[in-house]
Parts: C-alpha cells; sequence; structure tokens
C-alpha cells in the first residue's frame, strides 16, 4: 500500500511546503515536531519556520533544513508568511506542539495526488491543514489563534486525524495555566458575529469559545458586553437543531453570557472546575436533560438537554459449539439504568440489502459495565448482555452487522459496536466458525458469510501456556520443545519464574512478590507486567495462544492484588496489577458514593487515631515518617495509619496501611483526630470541626507558589477563592523550615493557623548520628563499589511540561549518556527522574533510581550532586556535598516559568554551569568541588538552615501530641 502511495506521489510530482507556526508557548515542543518532519517516509520538499508573539529568529538559531522567516505579531499573520514564501504545490500547515507520524506526508499527499479536488477523511485534528498552494486561504490577521476564520474563504480538506500524535492544545499552555484568551476577546468577538456556515459555528463553539468562557472574569464590562452580544447573535444564527451538537455546559454557558449573566457563568465555571464533566441528569418524557442548577438564573430546558446516544462496546467472543458468543455493554450514558431500566433487542443486519436476523439478547448485570463508562452520577451495571449467534442463520451471502437496540424511559435507540475491549477476547472476533468475524469501529462486529475464517498461526519455538492459576503467585502450566527460563518483567523490575519441567510439559511459578533494592519483600507494585522467555536459540514475549485468550480479560481479587490477566496486542499475555479494591469502591459510581457518605459522616473523632499520607500514598517517607517514627517511639499509645497507592507500599511498623480510594481510607479521614500530609488533599476532603489537618510540605520554599504561582497561571479570583477553599483553609497546623519562611507562607496563603518553624522532620536524619552508617547502607543497597564517586542527578519538577498534576516528562538539558561514559567506571550516575536505558558499550554505569522510596538514603549516598531549580540543594547542604547547577534557561525560568520567591543566584551554593560538558569537567573532581564552595555551604546553612539540628521532628510531636 504504502508503495503504490508513494508511486502516485512521484508521479505526480506532488510538493509538499509545511508551514510550521511557532508562538511563545510553543518553543520547547519545536524539537518534536521537526524530528517528526525529518523521520518522515516520504520528506516534504520544504519546512518554513514561522515565529510570531515575540519568538525571533535568535530563538530558532541553528536549525539545519528549515527557512526560518521574519517574525510577526500573530500566528495567523505567521500562517500568511508562510503562504507566501513557500513555493510547493500544496502547503500543510502545523503548530509546532505538533507532531506527525512517520507515514502522514505520504499518505495526506498521496490521497492528495489520487483526487484532483477533495481530499477525504475524517476528524478534525488535522482539519483545514492541507491545501493546494492555488486555494490556500488568506488567515485573518486580526487575531492569532482562530483557523477557523479562513474556512468560509474556501472548502476545507479534512484529514485522518490518526496521522498526528502528541497533539497539544491549539493554545500550547502549560498544564494547569488558563489560556490567557481576553487578550483576544475582541478579534474574537468580530469573527464570531460574522459566521454563518453552521458546521463552522459548532467548531468554534465547542472548540474554541470555551477558553473565552474561562477567562471572562479578566475581561472588562466593555469587551464582556461585546462578547455577549457576539454569543447571542451566534446562537441566533444557529438553527435550533444544531444547538445540541454544543456540549450542554458549554451551551449553558453561552446562553449565560448571552442573557447578562456573566458573573453567574464565571461562578458555575469555577465550581465545576474538577468536575471533569460530571453531572446528575434527569428524564422528562423523551427529553435527556442535564441537571446543572445556577442560582438565581431561570434557565429554560431547552438549554439543558442532551442528545441521548448509544454506546456499544464488545467485551468478549468466544465459541460454544455451533455459536459464537458475544459479551456487550451498551448504555446511554447520561441515562440512570438504576432510575429507568432498560431493555434490549439486538439483531444481525444484512450490509448489502438490509435482511435482519433478530437475535435474544440476555441480561448479564456487570458492575465492570458502570466502570466502563465511567459516570459518577449514572449506574449502568444493567448495560451488560450475552448474545448467541448461529452463523448458520444467516443465509445471505457477504457482511451481516451486529446492532443493538436500546428502549429506556421515553427513549429509543439503535446502534453499532464502536468499541471494543482489544486486551480481551474482542481482540481477536473471528472464533473458527463458517463465516469469517471482524470487527473494526465503523461497521462494529460483523460475520462475511462466503469468507473463511483466517487461518490459525504457525506454532513457533515459544513455551505454550494451557492454562493460567491467578493467585498471590501466577502459575502457568503448558508444553516446551526445549529448556527455557521465564521471567515477569515491569520496566526495570523483573520477577524470576520457577520453572519445572517434566518431558514436553511445564509448570512455572511465579510469587507476586519481590524485594528491591535489598529492601523488606513486597508485593509487586501495579502496572501491566510481561512474560519475558528464553531458551537456548530463541527468546520473547510469552505468546497468548488462541484458547487462553478466548478466555480473556480474566480477573482475580488477592489479598495483594486485583489482577487481571489479559491479552497483548502482539498476541502476548499480559498481566494487569492493581490495588485490590472491592467491587464498590472501583470507578467513579463508587467513588461519588463513598465521597458523598463521607461528607455526610456525622460519627465523633478519635483523638487518638492519626493519618499520615506523603506523595498520594506512593510512598511513607518524608516529613511524615519523621514526625511519625518520632511519635511511635514517644506517644505509643496514639494509632496511627497510612494511607497507600497499592500493597506494594509497605506501612512502617507499628501502623496499619489503608489504600487510598477503599472504604476505609473514607472512614479514617472522617475519624481521624489529626491528618499528616506533605501534599494537598483531594478536594473532596475538608477538615472536621476539632479535626487537625498538618500540612508538612515536600520541599524547602524557594519557587513560586500559593497565590502568586497561580496568579501566574492566570486563575481568576474566583478559581484563587477555589484554590484556597481547598488548601490553605483546610490546614490547622503549616511545617516551615523557619521563622523567616513562615513569612510567604502568610502571604501566599493568607494562612494564620499554627506553624510548626523549626526545621523540617525529614532532615533531621540527614545531621543525626546514623547518617553515615546509613550512607553505607544505601551505597550497599545501590550496588556502589567503595571508591566509586556517585554523582546524583535530580532536576526539577517542570510546570511548563507537565501532562497533568502529578507528572511532567523530564528535561533534557543534561546529556546522561554522554557524562556516564566521558567518566567512566569510576563513577555511577543515580538518575532521579524518568526511566533511563543505560547506553550499550559505556564504561561508567547509570542506575535509575526514580523508584528508590527514600530519597534521604539517596543524597546520603552520594558525593556531589547535579541540579536545577529543585529545593533539594537545601537538604544536600546539610551533608556538605557540593552541588553543580545546570541552569542554561535560569533568565526565562525566573521570568516566564515557575519563578522564584527569592533570587536563585543568591541561594544556589555551587557553580551555574550551561552545558554538559561544564557539568563533567566539576565533578570529575569532587575533591577540589568541595574545597572550593565549602565556605559557600556553611553560609547557605546559616542563612537557610539554621533550625535543622536533627531534633525538628521531635518538637513537631511535642506541638502536636503534647503529654
Amino acid at each position: 500500500m504504502l508503495d503504490r502511495v508513494r508511486r502516485a506521489v512521484r508521479r505526480r510530482r506532488t510538493s509538499v511546503a509545511v508551514v510550521v507556526t511557532v508562538g511563545p508557548r510553543q518553543v520547547r515542543h519545536l524539537g518534536v515536531c521537526l524530528e517528526s518532519l525529518a523521520g518522515q517516509d516520504e520528506p516534504s520538499s520544504e519546512i518554513l519556520l514561522c515565529p510570531w508573539g515575540g519568538v525571533g529568529p535568535t530563538d530558532l538559531r541553528g536549525i539545519e533544513g528549515v527557512r526560518v522567516l521574519l517574525p510577526n505579531e500573530t500566528a495567523n499573520a505567521a500562517r500568511n508568511a508562510g503562504t507566501t514564501s513557500a513555493s510547493s504545490d500544496t502547503l500543510l500547515y502545523l503548530e509546532a506542539n505538533e507532531a506527525l507520524e512517520p507515514w502522514a506526508l505520504a499518505t495526506l499527499v498521496g490521497d492528495l495526488a489520487a483526487a484532483e479536488d477533495t481530499l477525504s477523511g475524517r476528524g478534525a485534528t488535522l482539519g483545514a491543514r492541507l491545501w493546494r498552494a492555488k486555494s490556500a486561504p488568506e488567515f485573518l490577521e486580526a487575531h492569532g489563534r482562530f483557523g477557523q476564520a479562513a474556512l468560509d474563504a474556501a472548502p476545507a480538506r479534512e484529514l485522518a486525524d490518526r496521522t498526528t500524535r502528541d497533539t497539544d492544545s491549539t493554545w500550547s499552555t502549560p498544564f494547569g495555566t488558563v489560556p490567557a484568551a481576553c487578550a483576544e476577546i475582541g478579534e474574537f468577538a468580530w469573527m464570531l458575529a460574522g459566521l454563518t456556515n453552521p458546521d463552522v459555528l459548532v467548531r468554534v463553539l465547542c472548540h474554541d469559545a470555551g477558553s473565552f468562557l474561562d477567562d471572562l472574569e479578566h475581561a472588562t464590562a466593555g469587551e464582556t458586553t461585546a462578547f455577549a452580544q457576539a454569543v447571542s447573535t451566534a446562537l441566533d444564527t444557529l438553527p435550533r437543531a444544531r444547538h445540541l451538537d454544543v456540549p450542554v455546559e458549554t451551551r449553558l454557558r453561552l446562553w449565560l453570557v448571552a442573557h447578562g449573566h456573566a458573573a453567574a457563568m464565571s461562578r458555575f465555571t469555577a465550581d465545576r472546575w474538577f468536575d471533569e464533566g460530571q453531572f446528575p441528569t434527569r428524564l422528562d418524557g423523551e427529553r435527556l436533560l442535564a441537571v446543572l442548577p445556577v442560582p438565581g438564573v431561570d434557565v429554560p430546558d431547552d438549554v439543558f438537554e442532551i442528545r441521548p446516544r448509544l454506546e456499544v462496546s464488545l467485551r468478549r467472543v468466544r465459541r460454544d459449539g455451533h455459536l459464537v458468543r458475544l459479551t456487550v455493554f451498551a448504555a446511554c450514558r447520561w441515562i440512570d439504568f438504576a432510575a429507568h431500566p432498560p431493555q434490549f433487542r439486538a439483531r444481525m443486519a444484512h450490509a448489502r440489502t438490509g435482511a435482519r436476523v433478530a437475535l435474544t439478547p440476555e441480561s448479564r448485570p456487570d458492575r465492570a459495565a458502570t466502570r466502563h463508562f465511567r459516570q459518577a452520577y449514572q449506574n449502568h451495571d444493567a448495560a451488560g448482555l450475552e448474545i448467541a449467534v448461529d452463523p448458520n442463520w444467516l443465509t445471505l451471502d457477504g457482511p451481516w452487522t451486529l446492532e443493538i437496540g436500546l428502549s429506556v424511559g421515553g427513549v429509543t435507540l439503535w446502534g453499532r459496536a464502536t468499541d471494543r475491549d482489544a486486551r480481551g477476547s474482542a481482540g481477536l472476533p473471528d472464533v473458527g466458525l463458517s463465516g469469517r468475524a471482524s470487527f473494526d469501529s465503523r461497521h462494529g462486529f460483523r460475520i462475511h458469510r462466503g469468507v473463511k475464517p483466517e487461518p490459525r498461526p504457525e506454532p513457533t519455538s515459544a513455551p505454550v501456556v494451557s492454562a493460567v492459576e491467578l493467585g498471590e503467585s501466577i502459575v502457568l502450566h503448558g508444553t516446551t520443545p526445549a529448556d527455557f527460563t521465564l521471567e515477569l518483567r515491569n520496566g526495570d523490575w523483573r520477577v524470576p519464574a520457577r520453572v519445572t519441567t517434566n518431558g514436553r510439559d511445564f509448570t512455572a511459578v511465579v510469587p507476586l512478590r519481590h524485594q528491591p533494592w535489598e529492601l523488606s519483600a513486597r508485593p509487586l507494585p501495579s502496572g501491566t507486567w510481561h512474560f519475558a522467555w528464553a531458551s537456548a536459540s530463541a527468546h520473547g514475549d510469552l505468546p497468548i495462544p488462541r484458547d487462553l485468550a478466548d478466555q480473556t480479560p480474566r480477573e482475580r481479587l488477592t489479598r495483594s492484588h486485583r489482577i487481571r490477566l489479559v491479552r497483548g496486542l502482539r498476541d502476548q499475555i499480559l498481566v494487569d496489577l492493581a490495588a485490590p479494591l472491592r467491587e464498590d469502591e472501583l470507578g467513579p459510581w463508587a467513588q461519588a458514593r463513598l465521597r458523598a457518605t463521607y461528607a455526610a459522616t456525622t460519627a465523633p473523632l478519635d483523638p487518638n487515631l492519626v493519618v499520615f499520607h506523603s506523595y498520594a500514598g506512593s510512598g511513607t517517607t518524608d516529613s511524615p515518617r519523621a514526625i511519625f517514627d518520632e511519635m511511635r517511639q514517644h506517644r505509643p499509645e496514639l494509632r496511627a495509619v497510612w494511607g497507600v497507592a497499592d500493597h506494594s507500599v509497605p506501612a512502617p511498623v507499628g501502623s496499619r496501611p489503608v489504600l487510598i480510594r477503599s472504604r476505609g481510607w473514607y472512614d479514617v479521614l472522617a475519624r481521624a483526630g489529626t491528618v499528616v500530609t506533605n501534599i494537598e488533599m483531594n478536594r473532596f476532603f475538608r477538615t472536621r470541626p476539632g479535626q487537625r489537618l498538618v500540612q508538612t510540605f515536600h520541599g524547602y520554599p524557594s519557587k513560586a507558589m500559593g497565590t502568586g504561582l497561580w496568579r501566574a497561571k492566570n486563575f481568576s479570583p474566583l478559581r484563587l477563592e477555589s484554590q484556597l477553599d481547598n488548601t490553605a483553609r483546610q490546614w490547622t497546623v503549616a511545617c516551615v523550615p523557619s521563622p523567616e519562611m513562615e513569612l510567604h507562607y502568610r502571604e501566599q496563603y493568607g494562612f494564620d493557623g499554627t506553624y510548626l518553624n523549626q526545621g523540617y522532620p525529614r532532615d533531621d536524619v540527614l545531621v543525626g548520628p546514623a547518617a553515615e552508617s546509613l550512607r553505607e547502607l544505601a551505597r550497599d543497597r545501590l550496588g556502589i563499589a567503595p571508591g566509586q564517586s556517585a554523582i546524583l542527578y535530580a532536576p526539577t519538577w517542570r510546570d511548563d511540561l507537565a501532562t497533568n498534576y502529578r507528572a511532567a516528562p523530564m528535561h533534557q538539558h543534561l546529556d546522561v549518556a554522554r557524562m556516564a561514559e566521558r567518566l567512566g567506571p569510576d563513577h555511577v550516575v543515580l538518575l532521579r527522574g524518568h526511566r533511563f536505558h543505560h547506553p550499550p558499550g559505556s564504561g561508567a554505569r547509570v542506575l535509575d533510581v526514580s523508584a528508590y522510596p527514600e530519597i534521604n538514603d539517596l543524597i546520603l549516598a552520594a558525593d556531589v550532586a547535579v541540579l536545577d531549580y529543585s529545593s533539594l540543594r537545601f537538604d544536600m547542604a546539610l551533608t556538605g556535598k557540593p552541588m553543580v547547577f545546570l541552569v542554561p534557561d535560569l533568565v526565562d525560568y525566573a521570568d516566564e516559568k515557575r519563578g522564584f520567591l527569592f533570587p536563585f543566584t543568591n541561594s544556589a551554593p555551587g557553580p551555574l554551569v550551561d552545558t554538559t560538558e561544564q557539568v563533567i569537567d566539576l565533578v570529575r573532581d569532587v575533591p577540589a568541588l568541595t574545597a572550593e564552595w565549602a565556605w559557600a555551604i556553611d553560609e547557605f546553612n546559616a542563612t537557610y538552615n539554621a533550625w535543622q539540628d536533627g531534633r525538628s521532628a521531635a518538637r513537631a510531636v511535642d506541638l502536636l501530641f503534647p503529654r
């Protein structure tokens, strides 16, 4: 297929210019974009970089193989410059935060070459981006981000959304930042008021208007009025039937603005900030209505109407004699089946003639159906169905499609399966009966009468598994042509199996426990694990035979895990491990019930119950652990509970683990007299009268925080209030390192409660008498040889690169592989960040210690640290060991990214460098680096760490739990 496309491209001599607009928030993504263009199967003819919004040619220097144009004020002006500068037959408009799959240009241009006038496709990711040069639009320069304005000028060519990957939003703002849309609200209002095409109006209202609604608090009165008039005009212009194409929350917000209720709209927006699109609904005859009250505003029912849509997911396919048995989940996600019991019908429909064969769906209530549809207010247990099909009932040759009918309340819907569980038997729908079975997201499940089933794959040299037992260990039974070894793997984790053979038969036992870093034995962490086998002549992932795949997914709840046996997309055996939450604790529906019960709790508090919580349950560490250890020693009568994400996180001796999100978790949070945490609690948490929430934080305060950080993220006044309601207004006690730092928390959070301001408990061990013995123990666990110099590389969390509130990719300022190679085997790099694969042939060692549970062990084990803006420098300084600060983006970080509470250069006791080579030269000679910077570290500790005397935890316990 690809060769045919390439031949067509060459025959027509179609050339492509890729016009890449680069805005101020997009420069950091440009490398990925250009890599994707360089890796195209069919390369472009030219690439034009079109900077705008303050991005200049100097920001794009040193990039080979591209043309960099002069900067423009807006993105659309930059696009126009690219259009006029290109010399190719076709133009592809991209943004710097977008990337293409390797086959994208060959596919897209091949389609263009095959059709003179139009391009067919689906989706909007690249909609209106690929144009013939002779018909390319002139984008309106009055604004910067609304390419839809060009759609009235010429017909758009819609392209398949599968061609792009890792696409960020058009605004390309850091995660958690509210786009400052009001800077362009006048231009947007002008554009919106002039649109008449219903399809364009729907796209603009769905995809662009939301940013202005989110930011409307920052608009002036005049801007708000103009925006309201434009929205009113747009809603009047849009045919009434098309209003339902706009999501109900967006439609409600638009209606409120159009009818003079902008303040109520902003209040509604702030209140639903973290509701993730969840809301109750009600049926009024045939009408499905959202329940979204707006206090003080009488909103007509038409605004709340939702167009019901049937969603069908194929979950299992299995052979039962001459029958094919299908398990499906079928529901309208906004209708609560618990309140409105559904009735189902099913049929097979012939694609060519319309002939139908009625089927009999059997109800199979399943809580997994409610979890699948992920609704907090609508239960779909009754969505589970089993349907038997005999291919012999289908008398006409050709494709027959499964169709499901739903009647609920006054609503009747029919639909096909557009989704499936590809990691189970539904991923292999052809079970070998007469006629071939298939699935695709357009037609759903089909049986092709008159077409032979797919042939079964030929046997390989891999072991063949015939049965799997799930429990505290996984036991595999099967046959093998040769002796082999077997491991259960997840990333760098390896768990060897005990394999025994009897002739060709084998049994392999894999315990679901391990002993990482020679720490205590514990259950394996949550994640997807695969089996890797190896014999003398071959190796690979353990394949899943068809008979076993037909049984997937299989699930088992044990004391340690919720285990799910699934089929990998490469037909391998996979095991999903998760925390052993019960059925009534899993998914949004169950969690909403548990949170409602928590909120209604009136049970008395237990003053002797203390809940500890660190890093969302991923560890039992940091200041909460130091306080716990001290409390257990001096107040043993107090009962301690640790919240853990799963049972791979062992609770310290003298405490009890409770799974976060379990019923028990909500219970202890409601009853505990004291809760100690180093991060903010989830937003459902409210400190009850008489209860104490002790916020220890998890790093020295040096970067922007609180209202200063939130304002930099463009939070509106209502959003600021919401943030404070969910953070500082829940605290009872705040732990800060010194009285001087207390001032920042009073200023940034307005917290006027009790402060523990005499050192961080987490740092006691770094200056305690056991520090040296802990260092030797940690180095032994990590495999650091005597005489080896250990370099700790621990870059900071990057708000501007975050993908959610607790995840961000690691930036690439330090070339770890090059440093390891240059330093050689006398050095070991401890990488505290994302996964790093050791480069083959390197003489030095790189240890990924991202999963190591205790950061203080790493600080003690290291001889030198390479940091950027991390607050770890305050902890590292207590050991007196030198630090190198790799900060090539210091000015940018201080001015445009996170920012600092006080000047970074005054609080970095070590050399500030820009390159990997400079880092290598410095860490090569640790004694010299230590001698040169010892005075600076001493002064630094006197300024910032004066209270770190090893007694901070004792002072905290004396204040929190006085005798």
